[in-house]
């Protein structure tokens, strides 16, 4: 509902509307997790789009560590195939691959992968649809894996010296040509795969591991690995346990990666809904939701350092993880197997009534 005194634009982005997309597995042609020729992707579109401006910025990742954590209220959102993050607040530095996590859930929390960026470009409003005006992050396919909205009037100064400034690139407002990266002259660390297995990992090289290369390297090794380390549960015990999760107030970590960026939240589940085909998790003023059905495979991956229930579309990226980083104080890595243990898809999945709580 909206809230008097609050941009109309807020209620809308936050509910994971801004994005646009159905969360379920789509293969047309220019939606998400296609093979999408660069003529129809949402870059395209950009350089398409009449009657509003675009710029795109040299400075890259080092903007971003320089800019997000200075506005002063921002709406970030992250998507992908199965799932959207959407959080009003504060950012915090965003992260980058490699190095170790340091965020807590007093703000909005990034993990960037520069290797797997395209551009970063500065987005007018768009006073039609009620939008306000952005940073988008794009991928190599030109996908824009994340948007950081102006929800603040005293940061549209900033952003507009972002926008309107000398330095930056704006982009041609004519049909696109070959497509090239803004952020040449920002070092890119490919990265790899750890060698090592994944339970001998700490929880920075796991979650890396979920975003490089879409997660798709760590699913394949991940079905070679023994049943002590990671195994499969069905899709129906998943709303149940994060609804234990909730009740219990466990602390958890939910991550959402896209091919190049991931949005974290950290603390406890306030909340697990039911909405239709969706399920909505809630913790303060973020906002995730997920299409179970979307989903082909459910793992838990245990580690000597985390304990994490991972989530794998159809064809195999990593869309959804959930962490618990502190298996070795009993409470936790015991709540986890109770509750693992105590719930039976079979009996239970009568509980899931669409528009009722899990």
């Amino acid at each position: 509902m909206h809230k008097a005194g609050e941009p109309e634009f807020v209620n809308k982005i936050v509910r994971g509307n801004e994005f646009g997309p159905k969360l379920v597995v789509s293969n047309k042609t220019g939606s998400r997790g296609s093979a999408a020729g660069r003529s129809h992707c949402e870059l395209a579109d950009l350089y398409l789009s009449a009657g509003r401006r675009a710029r795109g910025l040299d400075e890259g990742v080092d903007l971003l560590k320089d800019w997000l954590p200075g506005f002063e209220r921002a709406i970030a959102s992250t998507a992908n195939d199965c799932a959207v993050m959407s959080e009003i607040g504060v950012y915090q530095m965003p992260m980058i691959f490699g190095e170790e996590l340091k965020f807590d859930n007093s703000g909005i929390a990034t993990r960037l992968l520069p290797a797997g960026i395209e551009t970063l470009v500065a987005v007018e409003a768009d006073v039609s649809r009620k939008e306000a005006p952005s940073l988008q992050i794009f991928d190599l396919e030109g996908r824009t894996v994340h948007k950081c909205h102006i929800a603040s009037l005293s940061d549209q100064l900033a952003f507009d010296v972002l926008m309107y400034g000398t330095r930056e690139k704006e982009l041609a407002n004519s049909l696109p040509g070959p497509f090239f990266s803004f952020l040449s002259e920002t070092l890119k660390p490919a990265g790899q795969l750890p060698a090592q297995d994944f339970s001998q990992l700490g929880v920075s090289e796991n979650l890396d591991a979920c975003l490089l290369n879409q997660g798709k390297s760590r699913y394949e090794r991940l079905k070679k690995m023994g049943r002590s380390e990671a195994w499969t549960i069905d899709r129906q015990v998943v709303p149940h346990v994060l609804r234990y999760f909730s009740e219990l107030r466990q602390p958890l970590t939910v991550c959402v990666p896209s091919t190049t960026c991931m949005q974290l939240k950290s603390g406890r589940l306030d909340d697990v809904i039911r909405h239709g085909d969706l399920i909505e998790l809630t913790a303060e003023s973020n906002r995730t939701f997920f299409d179970p059905a979307a989903i082909g495979e459910f793992w838990i991956v245990r580690s000597r350092h985390s304990l994490s229930l991972e989530c794998y579309s159809k064809s195999g990226t990593c869309v959804l993880v959930f962490v618990q980083d502190r298996p070795a104080e009993s409470l936790f890595n015991q709540s986890w197997m109770e509750i693992l243990k105590s719930l039976n898809p079979a009996t239970r999945a009568n509980r899931l009534k669409t528009g009722n709580r899990t």
